[in-house]
């Protein structure tokens, strides 16, 4: 049965032999499905096989997440033949045409598709990545690579708890080191060291604390004061020397720890106060950023406090 349109559009789509069709394979786990808000991600099971053309409608980056694969194919006149082993990556440019393409072996693979659409909003329109021209690689180490692809597929397996500001805080910087790395006229200048000014990040330091508990993203942060949310990224990191989505992690972290300590708030109500998606998502990384869970970092915080705040009374009578 042909899949739906529906379908098509959570599926990252290749021209084979001249229709759209949906990546090759058995699909085991789309982002989709679950709520990731960064591009189009895939994993699937793939087996030796043969096609007569294969095109790309969009640049798509593809890790190889299991076992090795073969891949013989020709491009114009020429044929060409590569080993793709364990973590080596792919990438392929936008409406990148091989023919006669074979492939053997048996692997999974995680596929990326850099979404032209989902770029030029976060690029605001402009040119950089959108109009980067990648060159093909075919199964390459690229050990940071890899680490992007794995965050991301880890991210979307667990529901994107962290929301859309980190699953797009992914996305685009896999696309930037994509284009960094593999573009034909990649950028060789020094990185970017503009900063928001004083009230820009006065600004945008308020919208976040005003809205901790909401699901935050990079484009509301970047339309606080006007940027591209890519543009937005560099210049807020340069200004607070961390990403947007560790700072607003970092926040939440802090402010978790006085509600903890400084109320009766229960922990799961703690954890929906500040746009955790779960009170277990909220103790894991409770537990990761204080060596504490919730509960132990409210026994002990809880017994020292009152010990505090009678020192600090002492102190101001002799003051």
């Amino acid at each position: 049965m042909p899949a739906s349109a529906s379908e098509r559009s959570r599926r990252i789509l290749s021209i084979i032999e001249g229709e759209p069709r949906p990546t090759e394979g058995v699909p085991l786990f789309l982002g989709t499905e679950v709520g990731w808000s960064g591009f189009l991600l895939e994993r699937n099971a793939v087996s030796a096989g043969r096609r007569a053309t294969i095109c790309f409608p969009a640049p798509r980056v593809t890790l190889v997440a299991s076992g090795t694969i073969t891949i013989e194919y020709r491009v114009g006149l020429s044929r060409y033949r590569f080993v793709a082993a364990l973590g080596s990556v792919m990438v392929w440019p936008r409406e990148y045409e091989i023919t006669s393409v074979a492939w053997s072996g048996d692997s999974e693979l995680l596929d990326v598709e850099i979404s032209p659409s989902l770029l030029k909003r976060v690029m605001g329109g402009g040119p950089g990545l959108i109009a980067a021209r990648l060159t093909p690689q075919l199964g390459v180490p690229d050990r940071q690579l890899a680490i992007l692809i794995r965050a991301m597929e880890a991210e979307a397996r667990a529901g994107s708890p962290a929301g859309p500001l980190y699953g797009q805080s992914l996305s685009l910087a896999l696309a930037a080191y994509v284009a960094g790395r593999y573009s034909e006229d990649a950028p060789r200048g020094t990185p970017h060291s503009g900063r928001l000014s004083d009230r820009q990040l006065a600004l945008v330091l308020e919208y976040i604390r005003t809205n901790l508990g909401g699901r935050l993203s990079l484009s509301a942060l970047a339309g606080v004061v006007q940027l591209s949310p890519h543009h937005f990224s560099l210049v807020f990191r340069n200004s607070v020397g961390a990403a947007p989505h560790q700072y607003v992690l970092r926040e939440r972290i802090r402010a978790a720890g006085k509600l903890l300590v400084g109320s009766g708030t229960s922990i799961a109500e703690v954890a929906e106060a500040l746009g955790f998606a779960s009170q277990s998502h909220f103790t894991g990384v409770f537990h990761r950023a204080t060596g504490l869970t919730p509960k132990r970092y409210r026994e002990a915080l809880g017994q020292v406090a009152p010990q505090l705040q009678e020192a600090a009374r002492e102190f101001r009578k002799l003051a």
